[in-house]
């Protein structure tokens, strides 16, 4: 049986972007926010995923993290590593100064930090380093039949809503 400390590092193992993957995930998002005023993180999120056919939907499984297994490819761990890649590709260009963080519009969605009361991992996580986020209420927790489903996995971007800082 696996401890949660390995499935977690099965998980960052596995869906650790390449670099050609960041460049890819850069490109598509400095496309994208030059196409509109501003998009939200979920929206840049999807587009990187969609670009590399890693569509959301599949819940993450514990089959699919088999620590004894790390080359194992399956939809979630595919979709969870192209949402890693646009979430750090994002970071990457806020801290060069290509895109800033913006107010969000109302609807946009807040993704819930696996840190804090009740976070498996005990009280020892650092806030500024979240490498897990969980989702309780979407549709697709119910669908999988679990109270909770892995939708993110490494660093979280600050900010919500993004676009081009030259606008």
């Amino acid at each position: 049986m696996s401890t949660l400390d390995d499935i977690r590092t099965a998980i960052d193992a596995a869906t650790e972007p390449e670099q050609p993957a960041l460049e890819r995930a850069r490109m598509i998002i400095v496309d994208k926010l030059g196409e509109r005023d501003s998009l939200g993180l979920d929206e840049l999120i999807e587009s990187v995923c969609e670009a590399y056919e890693a569509h959301s939907g599949e819940p993450l499984r514990l089959v699919d993290v088999d620590p004894s297994a790390p080359d194992t490819d399956t939809p979630a761990l595919r979709n969870l590593r192209y949402a890693r890649a646009a979430r750090t590709a994002i970071i990457a260009l806020l801290d060069e100064g290509t895109i800033v963080a913006v107010e969000p519009l109302p609807g946009d969605g807040e993704m819930v930090r696996a840190t804090g009361e009740g976070d498996p991992a005990g009280d020892d996580h650092d806030d500024d380093e979240v490498t897990a986020a969980k989702e309780t209420t979407d549709a697709a927790a119910a669908e999988a039949g679990a109270e909770e489903v892995v939708v993110a996995t490494g660093p979280q971007p600050e900010g919500r809503r993004f676009s081009l800082a030259d606008r």
